[in-house]
């Protein structure tokens, strides 16, 4: 954990399997991690001027679709900037082949 950065761990916080765009695909969807976490949380590491670390340790797998709507849509549909997000955005996990998910989270921001 960093204690002067803004944490969320997705295990703890949210979900152990997140999975989904919406509300249609079940209650640990991307659009509600984005609403009542991920945004919230960047806003603060923002007004901050830390980072926002987020864990992956204790997730069992990711939705590609969470995935995109969650940090996708951070970039899209709160018009979030994509450089500052980057910059501001720490992903960590305890498992080496997690490094997937970042590249996928880093991706989706970039494409949004």
């Amino acid at each position: 954990m960093h204690p002067e950065a803004i944490n969320i761990s997705i295990a703890q916080d949210f979900a152990v399997y997140p999975a989904g765009r919406d509300a249609s695909d079940g209650p640990d969807n991307g659009e509600r991690f984005l609403e009542e976490l991920l945004l919230p949380r960047y806003d603060e590491a923002k007004s901050k001027n830390v980072c926002l670390v987020i864990r992956l340790e204790g997730v069992k797998s990711f939705g590609s679709s969470f995935l995109e709507e969650a940090f996708g849509g951070l970039a899209r549909k709160k018009n979030v900037d994509k450089a500052d997000l980057t910059n501001r955005l720490k992903i960590e996990s305890d498992r080496p082949g997690l490094d997937r998910y970042e590249r996928a989270i880093k991706r989706y921001i970039y494409r949004a």
